[in-house]
């Protein structure tokens, strides 16, 4: 097991050195998957209990209540 993931680290190391446009290739795909990841966390997720609630202890009340809360 352990040469196995010797071997196999070996390999994308190897083939990742060797890389030219490839190497590009991969840092626009991280590039865009973290402004995508940004851009959905900023608008889908907003923090609702900073918004909605102005101290600790209002928020804390709120979710609170939120877990005990029977449905």
């Amino acid at each position: 097991m352990k040469n196995f993931l010797k071997s196999t680290y070996r390999m994308y190391r190897d083939g990742f050195r060797s890389m030219t446009v490839g190497r590009t290739l991969w840092i626009v795909i991280a590039v865009k998957l973290a402004i995508l990841f940004l851009v959905v966390k900023m608008f889908f997720f907003p923090d609702r209990l900073q918004q909605d609630y102005d101290t600790d202890a209002e928020r804390a009340d709120a979710v609170r209540s939120e877990l005990i809360k029977d449905k």
